[in-house]
């Protein structure tokens, strides 16, 4: 009889080699290096990403500020801990360095890969958006789980790494946004009865 662990183990294998050798495309291989390392492209990091910052902060004033700053420290605090706590505690090397025979189809960095430190800073600033924009709620979800599918497809980490990834920073990132910004919805103009 196989243990539950051993079960788990075996389905996160199957399942990245399915990702990273089986349901691949060319297409799929030209987009997702791009999207797994976004933010180290020089015209997103230098361009796009501060327009569409200073948009923001612009036309959400005081209160995207206060958002800004609690999902930066959500993210950098899940980061911190994934990073200098868990994976060396845990010590799970990433698919490659495991001796699996994955495609690999971006850098990667650092010997071990439990948990994604990318879907952790994605789960933290997609719950703390989520709490204070409800409403696109889904959308944050959404490019969370594109980036950390792009983590498994590229080779850089077993499926179970990017969902440890993904509850620590909505672990982190949920109570600490209801806490400072006021609430699940808190950022959403309420109606005035009249």
């Amino acid at each position: 009889m196989i243990s539950p662990l051993a079960a788990l183990v075996s389905a996160d294998r199957w399942l990245l080699l399915k990702i990273n050798r089986d349901w691949t495309s060319p297409s799929l291989d030209a987009v997702m290096p791009v999207i797994t390392d976004l933010h180290k492209i020089p015209w997103f990091a230098y361009g796009v990403a501060p327009a569409a910052l200073a948009l923001w902060l612009w036309k959400g004033r005081r209160r995207a500020l206060k958002v800004l700053v609690v999902a930066a420290l959500a993210v950098g605090a899940g980061d911190q801990f994934a990073h200098r706590v868990i994976k060396p505690w845990a010590a799970r090397p990433r698919p490659e360095r495991a001796g699996e025979p994955v495609k690999m189809r971006a850098p990667v960095g650092g010997a071990y890969g439990f948990p994604s430190n990318h879907a952790a800073n994605m789960g933290a600033a997609a719950a703390v958006l989520s709490v204070a924009y409800p409403g696109g709620a889904f959308a944050f979800a959404a490019a969370a789980a594109v980036v950390g599918y792009s983590r498994i497809y590229v080779g850089a980490h077993y499926p179970g790494d990017v969902l440890a990834g993904f509850a620590l920073g909505a672990g982190i990132g949920w109570p600490w946004a209801v806490l400072m910004l006021g609430g699940a919805g808190a950022g959403v103009k309420k109606k005035r009865r009249g």
